[in-house]
């Protein structure tokens, strides 16, 4: 695990650079979806901005009418209209928050929703360059800072520009001289905004990447801890954490140092305004040419100004925060599959399982490939294995029948259809895919076997149990079909988990199967025991089977030796071993190496 918070951060990450305006844009558009909700808002705002400006001008006709009157009835009317807009003040206040708040979480659970959709479709090539731990820290992190604005924090911000504008006309009207003394101080909140907006939205970026890489390095931790412990190196880990941990630390003290000065300067600016209403407005008081009722009014005003500025100032950190994730998030929603639907894609059908490869070229990195004008021709019903050593070109073959990744040139084809012109949804659900490594999901047994036919009966389900060879299995677990696997089938073996996949592998019952080494991890005893299951499982099918055990595939209709992504050796395990080439020599050292 890398030290380097470069060499750590997302080799897919800033694919787009959004200026803050598109950021804010996209966000606001969550939230005007919900029309009605919206509406409600906009009035509500408009109440609450209109009642809070006559608010003054009810307390300067209080000071200047009701008690140069003296008249006691009208200044306990005047008061009375005070109260009455300091509560429609507060309802309105309480009622834009809540319609607020209720349409910010319906936002954040629309970019989840697009967010995890767009994973869902994102092809292999994007999980390869993408850590685990970086997905989901942009689903779950930096969802949670956009969700600090949308939960009306990005609509009150607009509330209070919207009060400052109506405040500075009003001032204006009632006094030019006194407004422009008001608004004297805004050219330097202007100058310290701009000059603390890009330490903000720097610091704010940084301190993403460092949670993000702390998230998949915990989750890295926690998936590895198996390993972790037969290396015994939890020590190091601690290690290797406190270093990641601290950079993240330091990103968030440098955020904060850059908030924690931006907001009291604010506010001292906010300060002075009010400084120099008291000293010109005192002044003009003692001349008679300013009324007390006036200056008061001014007074309230200016709170009321630099309130909304000084809430924008601080609200102004969360957003840099927001747009630091929602840069992140976006870039992931607005990012293409290389692998896509063709839009006139078609549905395979009657599939009898001819399976061709011509002149296939493809690499991972492009400048080295690793099949290079690669040919085969598979018949329907045919079982071929392919065998050789490691970075032979064996995943990569059935990686690109299954379409994970697009070939750079020639083309496979299946009954004579290029896979390029059909639907991938049709394509997947015609081969069934056992991997190596099994993957379970949480839940029983019987969920897992059902994943690919979430419709198929229980006892469809034993009867794929029982063809497999694992009913005595199965039935020995604690609760058996019942049984709970735990995450990624972590409370099974290692061969429970792979019967269980070869369960799931018939129960879908594909016209085309791929076993990707998938005997590699049961033991001797339990490879014995599913022999029969597997040849129930590949009878009928074409099947591709890549072995690891040289011994599951004598019964192979046709074995290829690959060597450097070319085909060295083919035939039957007889013809094979008669030759006495590499495949002999493989066979013959995992045969001496076998237990009797």
């Amino acid at each position: 695990m890398s030290s380097s918070l470069d060499r750590q951060d997302d080799p897919d990450a800033r694919t787009y650079d959004y200026t803050d305006s598109q950021l804010m844009g996209r966000m606001v558009r969550y939230l005007r979806v919900y029309r009605a909700a919206f509406a409600a808002v906009v009035i509500l705002v408009i109440l609450n901005i209109s009642t809070s400006i006559i608010s003054p001008f009810v307390l300067r006709y209080a000071i200047d009418v009701d008690f140069a009157s003296g008249n006691l009835s009208a200044l306990a009317q005047t008061a009375l209209l005070y109260v009455a807009l300091q509560i429609i003040v507060w309802l309105t206040g309480y009622g834009m928050n809540y319609v607020m708040a209720g349409m910010g979480q319906r936002a954040i659970f629309n970019i989840r929703q697009d967010l995890y959709r767009r994973l869902q479709v994102m092809s292999q090539d994007f999980y390869d360059k993408s850590a685990s731990g970086r997905v989901i820290s942009r689903l779950t992190n930096d969802i949670d800072r956009m969700a600090e604005l949308l939960n009306g924090g990005l609509i009150s911000t607009f509330a209070q520009i919207f009060i400052v504008i109506a405040i500075s006309v009003v001032i204006f009207s009632v006094d030019v001289q006194l407004a422009l003394v008001t608004l004297s101080v805004v050219p330097i909140l202007l100058v310290s905004t701009i000059y603390f907006r890009r330490r903000l939205k720097e610091a704010y970026r940084k301190t993403r990447k460092t949670i993000s890489v702390v998230t998949s390095s915990l989750a890295e931790s926690i998936s590895g801890a198996k390993v972790t412990k037969s290396f015994a190196r939890e020590t190091e880990n601690i290690a290797q954490f406190d270093e990641v941990i601290t950079i993240d630390y330091r990103a968030n003290v440098e955020a904060g140092k850059a908030q924690a000065t931006f907001f009291p300067v604010i506010r001292f600016i906010s300060g002075i305004g009010i400084f120099l209403i008291l000293v010109f407005g005192g002044l003009r008081l003692m001349d008679g040419t300013l009324t007390l009722g006036t200056l008061v009014l001014f007074i309230q005003f200016t709170q009321q100004f630099f309130r909304p500025i000084l809430v924008i100032a601080n609200f102004y950190t969360n957003v840099q925060s927001a747009f630091a994730g929602a840069e992140r998030v976006f870039n992931v929603i607005d990012a293409e599959p290389s692998v896509k639907d063709r839009t006139d894609a078609i549905d395979l059908t009657d599939v009898k399982g001819h399976i061709r490869f011509r002149n296939v070229t493809f690499g991972y990195d492009p400048d080295t490939p690793i099949l290079d004008n690669f040919n085969l021709e598979i018949q329907p019903g045919e079982t071929v294995a392919l065998v050789g050593n490691t970075g032979a070109g064996k995943t990569t073959v059935v990686s690109l029948l299954n379409r994970f990744y697009d070939v750079q040139s020639g083309s496979i084809e299946i009954d004579g259809v290029d896979i390029r012109s059909v639907r991938q949804e049709s394509l997947h659900s015609t081969i069934g895919l056992v991997l190596q490594e099994p993957f379970l999901f949480m839940g029983t047994v019987r969920d897992n076997i059902r994943y690919g036919r979430p419709d198929a009966t229980d006892e469809e389900v034993l009867s794929a149990v029982k063809t497999i060879g694992a009913l005595p299995i199965i039935q020995g677990l604690q609760d058996g079909l019942d049984t709970q696997v735990g995450e990624r089938g972590g409370r099974l073996s290692e061969g429970e988990r792979q019967l269980i996949s070869f369960a799931r592998a018939l129960l879908a019952d594909p016209r085309i199967l791929v076993l990707d080494e998938a005997t590699s991890s049961v033991d001797v005893y339990t490879e014995y025991a599913i022999q029969k299951g597997m040849r129930s499982l590949l009878k009928g099918r074409t099947s591709i089977v890549i072995a690891h055990r040289l011994s599951t595939i004598v019964s192979a209709d046709r074995i290829l030796v690959l060597e450097a992504g070319k085909i060295v050796e083919e035939g039957t395990h007889a013809e094979l071993m008669a030759c006495g080439g590499k495949y002999h020599s493989l066979y013959s050292l995992q045969l001496q190496s076998r237990p009797a």
